[in-house]
């Protein structure tokens, strides 16, 4: 009979650890699972960091970028508007025809004029814009 205890309690034991060594294992892969989904958080959130202080580094960068092009545009404008202001040699306005050119207009206007005063004393003659010799179908037929 004693063996038959030993035995009995050895198998009793041995259910009692299966059990207990199925819930320690189950809760310490329960742990394990939960220490590698912590781990994958930590690397998504230092990721995510890394990539939050990239974008703040550029976007300060660009906003230096935009103040710099925006300076040179003001001092841009200003200089324009200063050399627009003030009054230039080779800005005054350049003659069409070179002054010899002007004088020969001027001499054939006056001649122009004289021959025109003179054209306009014949009130009988045509006007200079008719031919003589009638043509087309303007033509009067003296048949």
């Amino acid at each position: 009979m004693g063996w038959l205890v030993g035995l009995l309690l050895a198998l009793v034991g041995g259910v009692i650890g299966f059990f207990v060594g199925r819930y320690w294992t189950l809760e310490r892969s329960g742990q394990t699972d939960l220490a590698q989904q912590l781990e994958a958080s930590k690397q998504h959130f230092e990721a995510y960091r890394k990539d939050v202080v990239e974008h703040f580094t550029t976007a300060r960068q660009l906003s230096a970028q935009v103040n710099d092009i925006q300076t040179k545009l003001g001092q841009f404008l200003d200089d324009s508007e200063q050399l627009l202001q003030s009054e230039k040699e080779w800005q005054q306005p350049l003659p069409f025809f070179s002054e010899d050119t002007m004088k020969q207009l001027r001499q054939a206007s006056v001649l122009g004029s004289d021959r025109r005063d003179a054209e306009a004393d014949d009130a009988s003659a045509p006007p200079r814009d008719y031919s003589e010799p009638g043509s087309g179908l303007f033509v009067s037929k003296k048949d």
